[in-house]
């Protein structure tokens, strides 16, 4: 109950406060947030831009605080820190090479007298005390600007053979002994890169369905060279590569998993896609390390590097039907836990280097139904614009956790979608009034149905 009211009542609070002071900077250059400015083999160079944002009033222990908003940032700081939001971007950078950044320019203001809240503690489920606000006196004692820098960079990390750091900006600096809030609307920032081979990301963990994430989530992708896809693909033709695959499909042995495995085979190859199927038995058998070292070795020696895999099956020690996975401990108590995550994270930082997804039938019945209904799906994807503007999300009940609010959230963080779904929400709950700890199933009403057709559902199941 705790999390599910602390998570609300700061939503309400950021996206509904009335008292708020509004700083609209028309000098600012660029987008809001990251812009790449310049990219040599040598260097980036990088502008955060801050055209907007607010302070707003929030009551703590009788004293009225400023809690900054900053569009689209939602996570607090460090507990006991002033809670200043701050985001990141990965940067590429060549295999081998040291990042060194400096502040080349930056365009500030100082406003004055400004008391801001610490960022509070994010609660368990379990614990029941109210949310706590409290100072980390360490720094708030200090006459001195927190954070030291604005910027910050990371350990060097790898996103699919890309060599990375992430920048991290905090367009905001705080001293809480003279209350100075400094505010950052422009800064530029120069990384270098210091040794390392001048390559930016290892060829041969490229993929062409690997490329739009690596778009997505490196601000200089266009450093990446360019790969002819369709060269490599005839060249897999022309050598010995026997048994490997791009997209691999692990599947049990009984006979009815393996024929709609090879089904999922076909349909896959069919879209141009490198596709084979290995039984449990032939990946060593259906133990966790077994499949681990399955998936580290393909990955690390195979010409044709995987790209996805697909595990045909629920969790399970019994081969003919399941597919084990990895149990994690719960840190608070509660039941361990499956997550095949593990298979996925070859180089231990606890990110997906290969795409997994599993389909959990546990009998011919269940298959048929997942398997032709994605293949339906992609073979004749809907054409209505309904389909895809105007989504609904399907969620249960529960006063005492926070399943139910992500899925209300879903539609009020993006502007396309607010009103389909707050309207939608808002009417089913007036008509179906909840009791503490209530649960699904609940019949979803005929109006929904009919005043949105076409509708896209997003599930949202408790699990982890």
């Amino acid at each position: 109950m705790r999390k599910f009211t602390f998570f609300l009542s700061m939503f309400l609070f950021v996206t509904m406060s009335i008292i708020a002071q509004q700083f609209n900077y028309t000098d600012v250059a660029g987008k809001a947030g990251f812009n790449l400015i310049d990219s040599k083999p040598e260097s980036v160079t990088v502008r955060y831009a801050l055209p907007s944002f607010s302070l707003e009033d929030q009551m703590l222990h009788g004293t009225v605080m400023k809690y900054i908003n900053l569009p689209g940032t939602f996570l607090f700081n460090d507990e006991g820190m002033p809670n200043l939001p701050g985001k990141g971007k990965y940067i590429a950078i060549p295999h081998g090479s040291s990042p060194k950044y400096r502040i080349t320019a930056q365009q500030t203001e100082i406003i004055q007298n400004v008391d801001i809240v610490p960022a509070p503690g994010i609660p368990l489920d379990n614990d029941t005390r109210p949310v706590e606000y409290v100072k980390n006196m360490q720094v708030y004692s200090r006459n001195a600007l927190y954070p030291d820098s604005p910027v910050l960079i990371s350990e060097v990390t790898q996103v699919r053979g890309v060599d990375a750091v992430i920048l991290g900006i905090t367009p905001f600096q705080y001293n809480p002994v003279t209350k100075d809030l400094v505010v950052y609307k422009n800064i530029e920032v120069e990384l270098t890169f210091e040794g390392g081979n001048g390559q930016f990301g290892n060829n041969e963990f490229r993929s062409l369905w690997w490329d739009p994430i690596l778009e997505d989530n490196l601000l200089n992708y266009s450093s990446l060279p360019l790969i002819d896809y369709n060269a490599r693909f005839q060249s897999f033709g022309k050598g010995p590569v026997l048994g490997e695959c791009e997209y691999i499909i692990l599947s049990p042995t009984g006979p009815d998993y393996l024929l709609w495995a090879d089904s999922i085979c076909k349909f896959r190859t069919e879209q141009g896609i490198i596709t084979k199927v290995f039984s449990i038995d032939e990946v060593g058998g259906n133990t966790v390390a077994a499949i681990e070292t399955f998936i580290d070795s393909a990955y690390n020696t195979w010409t044709i590097k995987p790209v996805a895999c697909l595990i045909l099956g629920d969790y399970g020690t019994d081969g003919t039907k399941n597919i084990i996975s990895r149990l994690h401990a719960h840190p608070e108590g509660y039941p361990n836990y499956a997550s095949d995550n593990k298979f996925a994270d070859v180089t231990g930082d606890e990110l997906p280097d290969i795409v997994f997804s599993r389909i959990t039938a546990n009998d011919a019945l269940q298959l048929q139904i997942m398997v032709t209904k994605f293949m339906d799906y992609e073979r004749n994807p809907p054409t209505n614009p309904h389909f895809y503007d105007k989504p609904i999300t399907s969620l249960g009940w529960q006063t005492s956790r926070w399943f139910q609010l992500c899925s209300e959230i879903v539609g009020v963080i993006s502007p396309k979608f607010k009103a389909n779904i707050r309207d939608v929400l808002m009417k089913f709950m007036k008509e179906r009034p909840a009791q503490s700890g209530q649960q699904l199933p609940i019949p979803i009403p005929s109006w929904i149905i009919s005043d949105l057709p076409g509708l896209i559902i997003f599930p949202n199941p408790q699990i982890h």
